[in-house]
This record gives structure tokens, C-alpha cells and sequence, in this order.
């Protein structure tokens, strides 16, 4: 697949730079980026070990958000149903 991308003049300077680094075409070094972070589309055809590494690497990469932690109570089949009595 061939595509055309509009990159900020310091992205494009950056790739071309690690390609001459490199001694590479620039398309080699942005090929294997986009590899790199390749969505997991075909989830169901990953094989089992694949699928774990990558789902703990995404929730690592949320490590740093700072979340709160919601209590018992936020979480508790009342909380959440109230008056609907489900």
C-alpha cells in the first residue's frame, strides 16, 4: 500500500534525519514505526501470549494518568441501579 502523509516540517526532519543516520530510505524508518504501533484489529487471530503482552502494555501506558479510585460504594450494584431495582 502506497499512502501520502502530511507531517509538521520537525516530524518529517526528524524521520529523514534517523533514515540518514541509519543509511536507510526515510519510507524504511516510518514503515517500521507504523508497524510498531500496528492496531490490533485481528484480535481473535493473535495468538494468546501476543494478546496479553500487548493489553499489559496499553494499561501501563495509562499508569501515569492519575486516576481516582472509586469506592465500594460508587461500585455497588445499588449505586449503580438505584430505583430501577435490576
Amino acid at each position: 500500500m502506497t499512502l501520502t502523509l502530511d507531517l509538521p516540517p520537525h516530524t518529517e526532519q526528524a524521520y529523514r534525519a534517523e533514515a540518514s543516520a541509519r543509511g536507510v530510505p526515510v519510507e524504511v524508518v516510518v514503515r517500521e514505526v507504523l508497524l510498531a504501533h500496528e492496531p490490533s484489529f485481528g484480535a481473535a487471530e493473535m495468538p494468546p501470549e501476543e494478546w496479553v503482552r500487548r493489553f499489559r502494555a496499553w494499561t501501563r501506558s495509562h499508569a501515569g494518568d492519575n486516576l481516582p479510585v472509586l469506592s465500594d460504594e460508587a461500585i455497588s450494584r445499588e449505586s449503580i441501579y438505584g430505583d430501577r431495582g435490576l
